[in-house]
């Protein structure tokens, strides 16, 4: 973990001092076909950062765009050489991927084929110290389950990245496999596009998880918005008590129902958020009663306050959960859902294990929601 972290830090200061940064992404055949040689590859994308704001460009090295042969063999090998020299052309550059540090799919794989092509040693262009893994760093902040798996695609979906040409590895297998390497080619040239625009959003804390929506600034920190958003329902109880201790026994906000305690969270709000909106729940969703909730409009999150009950027991909180997606979901400003149930009186049996399952039920692929309980 202390190596990751380290690693954040270091892509991270490279990017602001304007160093080399490339992001890459390959395709290849599938691994199921193939037992005794590398897997060959269809094409190898490459994104470079031109600036702190973002700006990249694009190269992608592919069978498609190899001089016309009629054997793929043969334009996969120009295809190779083309990469590698670009590659000895920039010894300095730090090179960001997904998942390729392991010898079956990642920079092994690609210098092992090359070798076997070629039968000579590929350039020695891959430092190790010189690559960093996306996913492991994502992870590393945002914990192992900040996205549903295929984790990369969901991971673009939630941000809200255009992905027109985007394949998953089976379906680069499958053109692969019909000679569609065009395809291959468009498919891992915007996956290394848009691993350059997650990498900076990562960076800027903006990007946007199963766990997370950005960050925000107070007293001169970044802190994680779901994380302020969590620690308020957390510290509810205290603040609540500390309202009950006035000098001299004057006037203090009573919290005695749903109300009260809605009143007092948003007051908590306003300390680390400027912009909160109180969201009225139409009778249709409610089930009959009006809720207020809340929606921050620069994060594109909403915040709601369940408090269980007899009558709420853990399947009628699910229901309402999946309710409260739907609506959120359609609504387009809002792609998280962070939903806070206080149970004081202990109704929910599992409170713990009832979190896990209620976040994976109600989550989509472009919609996360985040459950927390507090039973004491």
């Amino acid at each position: 973990m202390t190596e990751v972290r380290q690693a954040i830090s270091e892509i991270t200061r490279a990017l602001a001092r304007g160093e080399r940064v490339l992001c890459v992404h390959y395709s290849c055949e599938s691994f199921y076909d193939v037992q005794d040689r590398p897997l060959a590859i269809a094409a190898i994308g490459l994104t470079e950062i031109i600036d702190a704001s973002g700006e990249s460009k694009t190269e992608v090295f592919s069978i498609a765009n190899s001089s016309p042969n009629d054997d793929p063999v043969e334009r996969e090998k120009e295809m190779l050489q083309r990469f590698f020299e670009n590659a000895k052309l920039i010894p300095d550059a730090r090179w960001v991927h997904w998942n390729m540090n392991k010898a079956a799919f990642g920079f092994p794989a690609i210098t092992a084929r090359y070798r076997y092509l070629m039968n000579v040693d590929a350039p020695n262009v891959f430092s190790a110290d010189r690559l960093y893994d996306l996913d492991a760093m994502i992870e590393a902040r945002y914990g192992t389950d900040f996205a549903r798996h295929p984790k990369m695609r969901n991971l673009f979906s939630l941000n809200g990245y255009y992905m027109p040409f985007f394949k998953d590895g089976r379906d680069e297998v499958a053109a692969f496999s019909s000679g569609d390497y065009k395809a291959c080619e468009n498919s891992t040239g915007e996956k290394s596009s848009l691993l350059a625009s997650a990498l900076v959003a990562f960076t800027r804390g903006e990007l946007i998880t199963a766990n997370s929506v950005g960050r925000l600034t107070f007293a001169d920190a970044q802190l994680d918005a779901v994380d302020v958003v969590l620690e308020l329902g957390h510290r509810m109880l205290d603040v609540e008590r500390e309202l009950s201790h006035r000098h001299d026994s004057r006037p203090t906000l009573t919290v005695s129902d749903e109300y009260d305690s809605q009143d007092l969270y948003r007051s908590l709000l306003r300390v680390f958020f400027t912009d909160v909106r109180p969201e009225v729940v139409s009778p249709q969703y409610a089930g009959g009663s009006s809720r207020v909730d809340f929606v921050l409009p620069e994060f594109e999150l909403a915040i709601e306050l369940k408090f269980t009950r007899a009558s709420l027991p853990d399947r009628k909180l699910g229901e309402e959960l999946i309710i409260d997606r739907e609506r959120y979901s359609t609504l387009g400003n809002v792609r998280h859902l962070v939903c806070l149930v206080f149970d004081r009186s202990g109704v929910l049996r599992n409170p713990r294990g009832l979190e896990s399952d209620l976040a994976r039920e109600a989550s989509l692929d472009n919609f996360a929601v985040t459950v927390r309980i507090f039973d004491r």
